[in-house]
This record gives C-alpha cells, sequence and structure tokens, in this order.
C-alpha cells in the first residue's frame, strides 16, 4: 500500500544502499526532497506541456522549450522562448498557471509538507532549518506557518484577482467576463508569485495606459516579496496602539526586510525615471512616466513583468536593473537574488569596518560574526554562479543568432542575472538562445531558485568546535 511516508522516503532516496555516504546525519534536517521534487514537477510539467491538448491550433512545441517553460514556471522566473497567449491553448495556460502555485508556494513550504505528510513530529533540527530559511519569530511553529502561508497565498492572490477584475470590467466594458476573469485570476497568481508570465499576446504593455491595474500588479508583487515571517510579524503589530506592550513589536528581519525594499523601490525608481525620460519615456504623460518608472523598479524585484522593452532601455537603466535584479526580494518569500537582509548585512558589516567598530549593529541590534561570514559567501557564491554562466552563455551565443539582439553581451549578462535571480527580465535575448544556450538558462534558474535556501538551512548546523586554536596574524587588505 502507498502512503505518505513511502513517497516521502523515495524522493528521499532513503532505501538506496549505494547513496548511504550521502546520508545526512540523524542530526541533521534531511531537505533532499526539496530539489528532488521541484526537479520532478518539472519534468511533470514538461509532459503535460507537450500534450496536444496544451498546444493552440496548428502550434507545436519542441520538448526542450517545454522543458524551459515548465522550469521556469516551477522556479517562479517568466523567462520563456514562446509566446504563451498564441503558443498554449487554455489548458496549457493552466498546467502553467498549477506550476508557478505550486512553484511560488516555495521551498520551505514543501519542506514542511513533506516533513507533515510523513506524520512525523518536527525535530529541533527541522525546525533550525525552518527558522534558517524563513527567518526568526518568537512562538512561531513550522506546523503553523505551514497553515499560515496557505491561507495567506490564497487570501492575497483572490483579494488580487478581484481587483484585477473589478478594473478590467471598468476599462473593458465590452470584453467577455469569462475571458476577464481568466486574465485576472492568472495575472494575480502570477504577480504574487513573481512569476512575471502573462497570458495576453503583449505581455503587460497592453495595460500599460492603465495605471491602475499596474499599481494594483505593483502591490501583489511587493507582497510576495516581503517574506512570510515579515507578514506574520506585520499581522501582528498594533502600531497604532500607545502601549508598547499591546501594540508588539517588529523584527529585526521585518525592519531591514521593509526599509531596504522601500530603498530599493524608491531609488529605482528615481533613477529609471531621470535615465529613460528621454530615452523610452520622451512623448508620455508624467502619469506614465512615472507609472511605468515604479513599475520597472518593482518588477526588477524578481517578478519580470514589463511596459516597457527592456532591450531599448537605456544601457545605464539595464546596469541598475542588474543590480536590484540581484538583491531581489526579502527571505522567506516568493522572490529570488540574495535577499534584501544579505545585502543589509553586507552594507552594514562594511560600515562597521569603515568606522572601526568591533561590532556590526543594525538597528540597536548586533550581528553575529558568523551571520556576516554567511551574507559574504552567499554573496560570493552568487556572483561565482552568475560569472559561470556569463561564461556558458558567452560560448553558446557567440555567432548566433541572439547576437542580433540589441546591446548583446549586455544583454547575455542581462540574461544569466534575471535567470539565476528568477526575475524574468530579458533584453530581447530568450527567443534567440541557442539550444544549448537555453540549457544554460534552465540551469541558472534551478540554482537561483533552490541553492541559496538549501545553502542556509545547511549553513543552520550547530558549529563545528575544534580544540586547537592557531595563533593570530595580521595580513594586509587593499
Amino acid at each position: 500500500m502507498i502512503t505518505p511516508e513511502t513517497i516521502v522516503r523515495t524522493l528521499a532516496l532513503a532505501d538506496v544502499k549505494w547513496l548511504s555516504t550521502f546520508q545526512p546525519r540523524r542530526s541533521d534536517p534531511d531537505l533532499r526532497p526539496v530539489p528532488l521534487g521541484f526537479l520532478a514537477l518539472i519534468v511533470m510539467g514538461a509532459a503535460a506541456l507537450m500534450l496536444p491538448a496544451a498546444h493552440a491550433p496548428e502550434k507545436t512545441l519542441s520538448w526542450l522549450d517545454a522543458f524551459f517553460v515548465s522550469a521556469s514556471a516551477v522556479c517562479v522566473t517568466g523567462l520563456t522562448p514562446i509566446n504563451l497567449a498564441t503558443t498554449l491553448s487554455g489548458f496549457g495556460q493552466a498546467v502553467v498557471l498549477v506550476l508557478i502555485q505550486v512553484g511560488g508556494l516555495g521551498i520551505v513550504t514543501a519542506s514542511l509538507a513533506l516533513v507533515m505528510l510523513a506524520g512525523k513530529r518536527l525535530s529541533l533540527a527541522h525546525e533550525g532549518a525552518v527558522a534558517a530559511t524563513l527567518g526568526r519569530l518568537q512562538r512561531a511553529r513550522p506546523a503553523e506557518l505551514f497553515r499560515f502561508s496557505c491561507l495567506s497565498v490564497a487570501l492575497i492572490e483572490t483579494m488580487g484577482a478581484a481587483s484585477l477584475y473589478w478594473r478590467l470590467q471598468t476599462a473593458y466594458p465590452q470584453g467577455d467576463p469569462s475571458r476577464l476573469l481568466w486574465q485576472a485570476v492568472f495575472h494575480a497568481v502570477s504577480g504574487f508569485c513573481n512569476a512575471g508570465f502573462s497570458i495576453l499576446p503583449a505581455g503587460l504593455v497592453q495595460w500599460r495606459g492603465d495605471a491602475v491595474l499596474l499599481s494594483i500588479v505593483d502591490v501583489l508583487v511587493v507582497a510576495g516579496g516581503i517574506g512570510l515571517l515579515s507578514l506574520i510579524n506585520l499581522r501582528y503589530f498594533y502600531f497604532w496602539r500607545n502601549d508598547p506592550r499591546s501594540r508588539g513589536q517588529l523584527t529585526l528581519q521585518t525592519k531591514l526586510s521593509l526599509v531596504v525594499t522601500a530603498l530599493l523601490l524608491t531609488g529605482g525608481a528615481v533613477t529609471s525615471l531621470l535615465f529613460e525620460w528621454n530615452y523610452t519615456l520622451i512623448g508620455q504623460g508624467w502619469e506614465q512616466k512615472i507609472s511605468w518608472s515604479v513599475f520597472h523598479s518593482v518588477m526588477t524585484r524578481t517578478a519580470g513583468f514589463n511596459v516597457v522593452d527592456p532591450g531599448q532601455m537605456h544601457p545605464a537603466t539595464l546596469l541598475l536593473s542588474l543590480a536590484l535584479m540581484f538583491v531581489g526580494g526579502s527571505p522567506g518569500s516568493m522572490a529570488g537574488g540574495i535577499k534584501t537582509v544579505t545585502f543589509a548585512v553586507l552594507f552594514a558589516t562594511a560600515r562597521a569596518a569603515l568606522l572601526r567598530r568591533e561590532n556590526v549593529e543594525i538597528f540597536g541590534r548586533r550581528i553575529d560574526a558568523r551571520t556576516t561570514g554567511i551574507a559574504l559567501m552567499i554573496t560570493l557564491l552568487a556572483v561565482g554562479v552568475v560569472g559561470v554562466g556569463i561564461a556558458a552563455l558567452m560560448f553558446t551565443e557567440f555567432r548566433s543568432g541572439s547576437a542580433e539582439a540589441p546591446d548583446h553581451w549586455l544583454g547575455i549578462i542581462f540574461e544569466a542575472v534575471s535567470a539565476f535571480a528568477t526575475v524574468g527580465l530579458t533584453a530581447g535575448v530568450t527567443p534567440l538562445l541557442t539550444s544549448g544556450g537555453k540549457v544554460v538558462v534552465i540551469l541558472l534558474m534551478f540554482v537561483g531558485r533552490v541553492t541559496p535556501l538549501m545553502l542556509a538551512v545547511y549553513l543552520a548546523r550547530p558549529v563545528k568546535r575544534w580544540h586547537i586554536r592557531h595563533a593570530e596574524e595580521q595580513v594586509a587588505l587593499g
């Protein structure tokens, strides 16, 4: 008889003896089912997209393109070599939507689900792993986090879909209600999960004249990139109360997530407005210029929608977008990148070194040396992976069709960062990629989605204590 525990053990390869060398110790959380589950979901999604029912009339899809779209949906990236509106049928678009929703729930939610399906009580090691990935909040239990995350996703996406449907009915009074509802639901899920997929032939360019529609999508994307623990913290923070004991308090992670997000969004919008004022924004009114600039800044936080073709943007705007994409969203969210809190810790570390302070402090709280070391390591690893990806794309795309894209080599770099940070923006390179280039981008999306969080869980284990302590010696830097 097949039971949930049997499924979990099979996914974890727990009964394969030759893998015993790679088995984690009993004290460590076993999160191998998560990357294996993501990979299995990608394969199943590709198989579903290859069904004739998933294709639009007189349209076909290659296995590589099906695998590419499936991986992009599961990793909530948004890069695609095909036009979903013209290539896929309603069933095919529904398959993509399901893949986005399952992938958007996140690696931690998936691991929690697998542990609870096994019918086992969460060990201290598992709880430490969850805390490392989501963050820490007093009296927040993993099972409660799982229920809250599912309810939050359903509530926010339902509210988003209702808001989009209301506005679409106002903007397109002659439109088919069922079609408008499908568009609202799809883009609400895609927006909150930071996926960036669209079922409109021209993408959200079709909506760029309506600032209200774009604002609703902005709110969905920001909400999906804040992080589950921050949403929980905000839920129980009553800022209007005078008594501190009844008001509650914001955790350091929530403060950093909100402050860094606000700063990056504001800075990105202002600089995009300045760089594009006499470029892609020329001839537009004030409302459109501000709306499009804010929208681009929000979408570089790993969402991937666009109302202006990035391939037509000023190179300075693309360079700024690279930095915003690399930072990404907040821990425990739908977004990718190295995360806002990691960026804040790195900045605080550099500031402490510049001011010759012994401790790294943020908002009156001290950050331990191990956390700063992990932040530096995650950043260096991300830089290394992106660097390898850029080199691989330069090799596969040399003298290929993608060389015809504007700002070819900048576009290649943009593509690699967008894939790793699971953003989904492209400077016109994705549809022109060779088969080798598509494989490279698929690997970047998968690694960018799974590796950072798995690494955080791995580093959450207890530090190895050494009885030998070597002599200290100073070295020159700079």
